[in-house]
């Protein structure tokens, strides 16, 4: 006969906290997000023989017998995070656009947009625990290599036009360097240097014969279901669940002298500084800077 042992009083309070989130996460989301249809095959999202990173198949011959099951793992992740995908598909039309402009005119494979999507939820206020941030989610010493102001004044990690600009330019490198596109993504999780460690010790220049750390070694396959999801997010999900798109604003860029107390300035153009702050999150300062001539943001 089956003992049923009463909970402890801190018990019972988790549970009860677990069991309300859940119910508001149901309110708010709908019931899709705890109970995503089962009869969803990987397959119907995509073949897996065309399964590939900015053209380079996912190997899934014998050898490479583990593949599909880190991909369908990513994959079943990311499939039933309706949340999750929900704010992707929201954020989109405010970087995705810009991004996918950028990467063309470098000649940078399109993929790389679910690489930001991976990197930060293209949430432009991320901050990891490891102090990188941005959509690109830069460390500091990387983005001052790239020509990004970091200080504690102004960090334009967060100004978005620039990170990718930066961005894009480290990608060329490390292609220059990897002369493979999926390793160049494996190498902005992992680093160069590590990356090239790797590459040295085992003999091989294939990421998907490289033994790397977890992070590393799962990366890849989590773009690759970002972007196989968001590529069938129509067919996949309810327009209910993913919702209406959030609207870029038309802005304009002035030109503001170095020294100029920003709170001032922004009531003599008559905007609210809220508004100013959340269209240049670059600047961390009510001052900017001396001695040159800084470009913002305002609204049309």
């Amino acid at each position: 006969m089956r003992q049923y042992i009463p909970l402890s009083p801190v018990s019972a309070a988790v549970a009860g906290i677990v069991l309300f989130t859940a119910g508001m996460l149901v309110a708010f989301l709908g019931a899709s997000w705890l109970t995503a249809d089962p009869s969803v095959d990987i397959e119907s999202i995509v073949p897996l023989s065309q399964v590939n990173f900015a053209g380079e198949p996912m190997p899934i011959d014998e050898p490479h017998y583990y593949t599909k099951e880190k991909f369908e793992r990513e994959l079943s992740v990311t499939l039933y995070s309706v949340y999750q995908v929900r704010l992707y598909h929201k954020r989109e039309p405010l970087y995705i656009p810009h991004i996918e402009k950028r990467l063309r005119d470098a000649g940078v494979p399109g993929d790389f947009k679910y690489l930001a999507i991976a990197e930060s939820a293209l949430k432009n206020d991320a901050v990891s625990s490891a102090s990188a941030a941005g959509i690109w989610q830069f460390i500091p010493d990387t983005a001052r290599r790239y020509g990004l102001i970091v200080n504690d004044r102004i960090d334009e990690r967060f100004n978005f036009e620039k990170s990718t600009d930066a961005a894009i330019a480290y990608l060329l490198d490390l292609y220059e360097r990897f002369h493979d596109w999926t390793l160049v993504a494996a190498a902005y999780n992992r680093g160069e240097n590590g990356l090239e460690r790797d590459i040295a010790a085992q003999a091989t220049s294939s990421y998907y014969d490289l033994y790397l750390n977890e992070e590393t070694s799962r990366y890849v396959f989590r773009i690759l279901a970002i972007k196989y999801v968001l590529e069938n997010k129509n067919r996949l999900y309810d327009q209910s669940e993913l919702g209406s798109q959030f609207e870029l604003p038309d802005t304009r860029e002035v030109a503001v002298k170095g020294g100029t107390d920003l709170r001032a300035w922004v009531r003599e153009q008559g905007i609210s500084y809220a508004g100013f702050r959340m269209l240049n999150p670059w600047i961390l300062d009510e001052v900017l800077p001396e001695g040159t001539l800084w470009h913002v943001r305002l609204l049309e």
